[in-house]
């Protein structure tokens, strides 16, 4: 049987601080595992028309199956994501992505932020008031004991919705600022999530950086989009990618230019690193960054905790097998 759930089923179930458990306790299951197999994502294009397919297979954790998302930026974008078992090949769910590729990537954050940032750390700078401005700070708020944050955003009215709307939801005080040094200044974690346009200006600047923050970049997943400068990426003491150094090179624009300005550069790591303990804060004045494109792993992970969480809810459309094996 195969359980299909929409974005409504997906938002009424999500939990951030359950899917940080289970992705962490998934990639740290991998990390030690005999490997997964995580290709490159493929890409294609037809006039406006995008799709990509994210396929993925994780022994240590029993999954195999893919995300695709596809459409163009005027008719929008559709998101799915298709969990199996590994052991079988049954389709377990079908699960429309677009809200829970905004909660996998916050809790991914958190599994880094709970390994990387000062475990005092009680003050957030947020730079973004969308989406994933809210998953990334809920994640947060869940791996640190936070009591105030300072949110920035072009649009004011955005910013101070987002204020009071987060404020009450996270039970924290959220300061919405004009300036965005303003909001990262003093703080001991900053969340850049933003989406700054096709060519736009970085929004964060590494002149901001201070010692002992933390800090997590989500945007520019494409070599058109530019959320952090050059500096934020060389002045930090580790930086951290979620995927492969070369593919977060020729997939984020931040990265690219980075890769432009200093060729021999190279991240501290990969997150499945920091699970295994071999990279880490030294000591609380280094400044830590995690910067996250996405990846497949994720989206199969969250796709079956979302899975799991529904099965005991009875949520969702339970369907006959949507495919049944071949003999041959």
């Amino acid at each position: 049987m195969t359980l299909v759930l929409s974005d409504k089923d997906v938002r009424e179930i999500g939990n951030v601080a359950t899917l940080v458990n289970d992705i962490e306790r998934a990639l740290r299951a991998e990390a030690a595992g005999p490997g997964m197999v995580l290709p490159e994502r493929l890409n294609l294009a037809h006039d406006a028309t995008m799709l990509r397919v994210m396929p993925a297979i994780l022994p240590a954790t029993g999954l195999l199956g893919l995300k695709l998302f596809y459409g163009a930026l005027n008719t929008g974008i559709r998101y799915t994501v298709m969990v199996c078992s590994l052991l079988d090949g049954e389709v377990l769910a079908l699960v429309d992505a677009a809200y829970l590729t905004a909660l996998r990537t916050g809790a991914t954050s958190g599994v880094a932020t709970r390994h990387l940032a000062r475990p005092d750390s009680r003050s957030v700078g947020l730079i973004g008031s969308g989406l994933e401005a809210e998953t990334n700070l809920a994640a947060v708020c869940a791996v640190r004991p936070v009591e105030t944050v300072r949110v920035y955003s072009r649009n004011a009215a955005r910013r101070e919705n987002f204020a009071a709307r987060m404020g009450e939801r996270l039970r924290v005080r959220i300061e919405p600022v004009e300036r965005p040094e303003d909001a990262v200044d003093g703080t001991d974690i900053v969340v850049v999530a933003t989406n700054t346009g096709r060519g736009g200006p970085p929004a964060y600047l590494g002149r901001w950086l201070q010692p002992g923050q933390h800090v997590v970049s989500i945007g520019s997943t494409a070599m058109f989009l530019r959320e952090i400068d050059v500096e934020a990426l060389v002045r930090p003491d580790v930086v951290v990618f979620d995927a492969r150094c070369e593919q977060v090179r020729d997939e984020s624009g931040d990265v690219a230019a980075l890769a432009a300005e200093h060729p021999q550069w190279t991240c501290t790591g990969l997150l499945e690193d920091v699970l295994r303990g071999t990279v880490r804060r030294r000591d609380a004045q280094q400044i830590t960054m995690f910067k996250s494109v996405g990846t497949a792993a994720q989206d199969l992970v969250a796709g079956h905790s979302i899975y799991e969480q529904a099965l005991t809810r009875g949520a969702g459309l339970v369907v006959p097998d949507i495919n049944e094996p071949k003999q041959f």
